[in-house]
């Protein structure tokens, strides 16, 4: 009896011993196997940073940028996603820069397959982040782009002003798109689009206003005061041709 009880012991011990070391074993791939996940991420959210420092350096220089440039810039992007597939900063970046790289192209079928990509990459990153503004702008865009004027454009378009009524960036996108698209949009639409230009007036009258003009649309913002530094000359030449227009009355009734 007492051999038994000795070998049982033994066995327990040794079966004890080999579940410990299986243990360790896993947990030792465990952790590898989050080191390696810590580090793709990591080196995912660095190549964002640096090409975000790249687009950055582009806006405070104000220099138009070559295809090239914009290419490279785009690499980081994409050296992103290879780490993190579905990383959304990396998606919206290169996104972005599909749309820059479609303006700079000078063959159709190329600048079209950019912003299909373009496109495609905005509605992938809205499933992780749906309450970007800049990435419901960037939709909206890529499809006034691609020509499709439906129901995600417009909803896009609502999205982008409700989610960032104040975003600087998201409300001139929201202006372009919807003042290339004016005579389709709603009631509503048309209102946020004005409500937009009021909000603009106190911080960024200048480059709405660019946007108004290039759409030589005066109309909307002649009544409102905060565009009176840049909308002058032209809100003057607007009203004397209304005043042309109207018909001259004769005599007294």
């Amino acid at each position: 009896m007492r051999l038994i009880d000795l070998d049982m012991r033994e066995f327990l011990s040794v079966t004890l011993h080999k579940w410990k070391k299986c243990a360790c074993i896993g947990l030792l791939v465990l952790l590898g196997i989050v080191a390696l996940q810590c580090a793709r991420m990591g080196l995912a959210g660095l190549n964002v940073e640096l090409g975000r420092q790249e687009v950055d350096r582009w806006t405070s220089s104000r220099k138009p940028q070559g295809i090239q440039e914009v290419s490279r810039t785009a690499s980081y992007f994409e050296t992103s996603l290879r780490f993190v597939s579905d990383n959304p900063w990396a998606l919206e970046g290169l996104g972005a820069l599909n749309l820059a790289q479609m303006r700079l192209s000078s063959v159709p079928r190329t600048a079209m397959k950019l912003t299909q990509d373009a496109h495609q990459r905005f509605v992938q990153a809205l499933r992780q982040r749906p309450t970007s503004p800049y990435l419901w702008a960037n939709l909206a865009l890529s499809k006034l782009y691609l020509d499709e004027i439906d129901a995600q454009f417009f909803q896009a378009l609502r999205n982008a002003n409700e989610l960032g009524p104040w975003e600087p960036y998201s409300q001139q996108t929201f202006l372009f798109a919807g003042l290339a698209a004016w005579d389709k949009l709603d009631t509503d639409l048309r209102r946020a689009i004005v409500g937009a230009l009021e909000r603009g007036a106190t911080r960024n009258a200048e480059k709405l206003y660019r946007i108004v003009k290039s759409y030589r649309r005066f109309d909307l913002v002649c009544a409102i005061g905060g565009y009176n530094a840049y909308s002058k000359s032209d809100c003057r030449t607007l009203n004397a041709g209304v005043k042309a227009e109207q018909p001259a009355t004769k005599g007294k009734r």
